[in-house]
Protein backbone atom coordinates (compact mmCIF):
# COMPACT_ATOMS: atom_id res chain seq x y z
CA UNK A 1 0.00 0.00 0.00
CA UNK A 2 2.87 2.30 0.99
CA UNK A 3 4.68 1.66 -2.27
CA UNK A 4 1.61 2.29 -3.99
CA UNK A 5 1.50 5.69 -2.54
CA UNK A 6 4.93 6.39 -3.45
CA UNK A 7 4.75 6.18 -6.75
CA UNK A 8 1.62 8.27 -7.16
CA UNK A 9 3.71 10.94 -4.94
CA UNK A 10 6.66 10.53 -7.58
CA UNK A 11 3.94 10.65 -10.55
CA UNK A 12 2.54 13.89 -9.61
CA UNK A 13 6.20 15.44 -8.92
CA UNK A 14 6.97 14.52 -12.47
CA UNK A 15 3.66 16.01 -13.82
CA UNK A 16 4.45 18.97 -11.39
CA UNK A 17 7.89 19.59 -12.47
CA UNK A 18 6.37 19.63 -16.71
CA UNK A 19 4.08 21.96 -16.06
CA UNK A 20 6.63 24.45 -14.77
CA UNK A 21 9.02 23.78 -17.69
CA UNK A 22 6.28 24.55 -20.09
CA UNK A 23 5.28 28.04 -17.92
CA UNK A 24 9.17 29.01 -18.24
CA UNK A 25 8.50 28.37 -22.17
CA UNK A 26 5.85 30.16 -22.45
CA UNK A 27 6.99 32.89 -20.13
CA UNK A 28 10.35 33.33 -21.87
CA UNK A 29 8.31 33.71 -25.08
CA UNK A 30 6.05 36.09 -24.10
CA UNK A 31 9.32 37.81 -22.72
CA UNK A 32 10.95 37.84 -26.21
CA UNK A 33 8.06 39.15 -27.79
CA UNK A 34 7.61 41.84 -25.61
CA UNK A 35 11.40 43.24 -25.93
CA UNK A 36 10.44 42.56 -29.59
CA UNK A 37 7.61 44.44 -29.77
CA UNK A 38 9.44 47.95 -27.12
CA UNK A 39 12.22 47.22 -29.54
CA UNK A 40 9.94 48.05 -32.63
CA UNK A 41 8.13 50.35 -30.78
CA UNK A 42 11.05 52.41 -29.65
CA UNK A 43 12.88 52.47 -33.17
CA UNK A 44 9.10 53.47 -34.71
CA UNK A 45 9.46 56.36 -32.15
CA UNK A 46 13.42 57.46 -33.02
CA UNK A 47 11.98 57.52 -37.06
CA UNK A 48 9.10 59.28 -36.16
CA UNK A 49 11.58 61.51 -34.05
CA UNK A 50 13.74 62.34 -36.73
CA UNK A 51 11.06 62.89 -39.32
CA UNK A 52 9.75 65.73 -37.77
CA UNK A 53 12.94 66.91 -37.20
CA UNK A 54 13.14 66.80 -40.39
CA UNK A 55 10.05 68.67 -41.27
CA UNK A 56 10.57 71.47 -38.59
CA UNK A 57 14.14 72.14 -40.51
CA UNK A 58 12.67 71.87 -43.90
CA UNK A 59 9.79 74.61 -42.69
CA UNK A 60 12.35 77.03 -40.93
CA UNK A 61 14.33 76.47 -44.12
CA UNK A 62 11.33 77.79 -46.53
CA UNK A 63 10.26 80.36 -43.99
CA UNK A 64 13.80 82.26 -44.28
CA UNK A 65 13.49 81.74 -48.17
CA UNK A 66 10.52 83.03 -48.40
CA UNK A 67 10.96 86.13 -46.00
CA UNK A 68 14.25 86.92 -47.92
CA UNK A 69 12.92 86.01 -51.37
CA UNK A 70 9.14 87.52 -51.33
CA UNK A 71 10.48 91.62 -51.21
CA UNK A 72 13.48 92.04 -53.36
CA UNK A 73 14.04 95.55 -54.99
CA UNK A 74 13.38 96.16 -58.66
CA UNK A 75 16.16 96.92 -60.40
CA UNK A 76 16.53 101.27 -61.41
CA UNK A 77 18.91 102.52 -63.82
CA UNK A 78 22.50 102.28 -62.90
CA UNK A 79 21.48 100.03 -60.16
CA UNK A 80 21.94 96.18 -59.67
CA UNK A 81 18.54 93.76 -59.69
CA UNK A 82 17.96 90.12 -59.09
CA UNK A 83 20.56 88.07 -60.32
CA UNK A 84 20.26 84.00 -60.78
CA UNK A 85 21.01 81.12 -62.36
CA UNK A 86 20.30 76.86 -61.33
CA UNK A 87 22.65 77.23 -58.58
CA UNK A 88 22.52 80.48 -56.95
CA UNK A 89 20.00 83.70 -56.86
CA UNK A 90 21.31 87.18 -55.55
CA UNK A 91 19.29 89.79 -55.00
CA UNK A 92 18.93 93.49 -52.72
CA UNK A 93 15.74 92.50 -50.71
CA UNK A 94 13.90 95.01 -48.13
CA UNK A 95 13.49 91.77 -45.47
CA UNK A 96 17.12 90.67 -44.94
CA UNK A 97 17.66 87.61 -42.47
CA UNK A 98 20.28 88.93 -40.36
CA UNK A 99 20.46 93.34 -40.81
CA UNK A 100 17.62 95.38 -39.93
CA UNK A 101 13.61 94.52 -41.83
CA UNK A 102 13.10 97.53 -43.92
CA UNK A 103 16.70 97.71 -44.94
CA UNK A 104 17.90 97.48 -48.41
CA UNK A 105 20.47 94.63 -48.18
CA UNK A 106 22.42 92.56 -50.98
CA UNK A 107 21.52 88.43 -49.88
CA UNK A 108 22.54 85.55 -51.81
CA UNK A 109 21.28 81.63 -51.63
CA UNK A 110 23.78 79.29 -53.04
CA UNK A 111 23.06 75.24 -53.85
CA UNK A 112 26.43 73.39 -53.84
CA UNK A 113 27.00 69.83 -53.63
CA UNK A 114 29.20 69.32 -50.89
CA UNK A 115 30.59 65.52 -50.00
CA UNK A 116 27.35 63.68 -51.77
CA UNK A 117 25.16 65.96 -50.16
CA UNK A 118 22.88 69.10 -51.83
CA UNK A 119 23.45 72.38 -49.07
CA UNK A 120 21.40 75.28 -49.38
CA UNK A 121 23.47 78.34 -48.44
CA UNK A 122 22.78 82.05 -47.01
CA UNK A 123 24.90 84.77 -47.64
CA UNK A 124 24.57 87.95 -46.12
CA UNK A 125 27.80 90.24 -46.19
CA UNK A 126 30.53 88.86 -44.28
CA UNK A 127 27.99 86.29 -42.81
CA UNK A 128 27.70 82.69 -44.81
CA UNK A 129 25.69 79.72 -43.24
CA UNK A 130 24.13 76.61 -44.12
CA UNK A 131 20.43 76.48 -43.89
CA UNK A 132 19.67 72.63 -45.34
CA UNK A 133 20.41 69.64 -46.59
CA UNK A 134 19.67 66.63 -48.61
CA UNK A 135 21.55 63.28 -49.23
CA UNK A 136 21.66 62.20 -52.66
CA UNK A 137 19.84 65.08 -54.12
CA UNK A 138 19.67 67.25 -57.32
CA UNK A 139 18.65 70.89 -57.00
CA UNK A 140 17.88 74.05 -59.07
CA UNK A 141 16.52 77.70 -58.62
CA UNK A 142 14.06 78.59 -61.72
CA UNK A 143 12.39 81.97 -61.89
CA UNK A 144 8.77 82.71 -63.70
CA UNK A 145 8.64 85.19 -66.71
CA UNK A 146 6.22 87.72 -67.37
CA UNK A 147 4.19 84.94 -69.61
CA UNK A 148 4.06 81.98 -66.49
CA UNK A 149 7.08 80.15 -67.83
CA UNK A 150 9.69 78.91 -65.64
CA UNK A 151 13.31 79.59 -66.24
CA UNK A 152 16.51 78.88 -64.99
CA UNK A 153 18.15 81.79 -65.41
CA UNK A 154 17.50 86.00 -64.84
CA UNK A 155 17.64 88.31 -66.22
CA UNK A 156 16.57 86.42 -68.85
CA UNK A 157 18.04 89.31 -71.54
CA UNK A 158 19.44 92.53 -70.78
CA UNK A 159 17.96 95.81 -70.36
CA UNK A 160 17.98 99.12 -68.44
CA UNK A 161 14.88 98.53 -66.65
CA UNK A 162 14.61 94.67 -65.90
CA UNK A 163 11.43 93.31 -64.28
CA UNK A 164 11.89 91.20 -61.45
CA UNK A 165 10.50 87.44 -61.58
CA UNK A 166 6.90 87.18 -60.46
CA UNK A 167 8.23 84.12 -58.23
CA UNK A 168 10.96 81.79 -57.80
CA UNK A 169 11.20 78.44 -56.64
CA UNK A 170 13.95 75.31 -55.95
CA UNK A 171 13.36 72.34 -57.49
CA UNK A 172 14.92 69.47 -55.12
CA UNK A 173 14.93 65.55 -56.43
CA UNK A 174 16.24 62.99 -53.99
CA UNK A 175 15.63 59.49 -54.52
CA UNK A 176 12.35 58.99 -55.07
CA UNK A 177 11.17 62.45 -53.27
CA UNK A 178 10.31 65.58 -54.94
CA UNK A 179 10.21 69.51 -53.29
CA UNK A 180 9.33 72.27 -55.08
CA UNK A 181 9.53 75.48 -52.92
CA UNK A 182 8.01 78.32 -54.56
CA UNK A 183 8.45 81.63 -53.29
CA UNK A 184 5.96 84.54 -55.00
CA UNK A 185 7.43 87.86 -55.31
CA UNK A 186 5.08 90.42 -53.19
CA UNK A 187 6.87 93.80 -54.55
CA UNK A 188 6.19 96.12 -57.18
CA UNK A 189 8.24 93.96 -60.04
CA UNK A 190 9.27 96.84 -61.69
CA UNK A 191 10.54 100.12 -60.69
CA UNK A 192 9.06 103.74 -60.71
CA UNK A 193 12.16 105.54 -62.53
CA UNK A 194 11.92 109.36 -62.18
CA UNK A 195 13.97 111.24 -65.50
CA UNK A 196 16.69 112.04 -63.20
CA UNK A 197 17.52 108.57 -62.30
CA UNK A 198 17.31 107.75 -65.80
CA UNK A 199 19.66 110.85 -66.46
CA UNK A 200 21.80 110.35 -63.30
CA UNK A 201 20.81 107.46 -61.64
CA UNK A 202 19.43 106.93 -58.31
CA UNK A 203 22.55 108.88 -56.46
Amino acid sequence: MSSRSTHSRVRQRAFTLIEMLVVMIIVAMVVTLIVQGFGYTLGLYQRVVKSQNNAYQQVFAYHWLNSSLSAPVAMRPKDRGLEGDARRVATYTYQPLLAKQGLKTLVQWELAENAGQLVLSYREGSSYFPVYQWLDARGQFEYMDEQGQWVNRWPIQKSDNLPLPKAMRILITSGRDSFNYVVKVDTRLRAEVTSDEVMYGRD
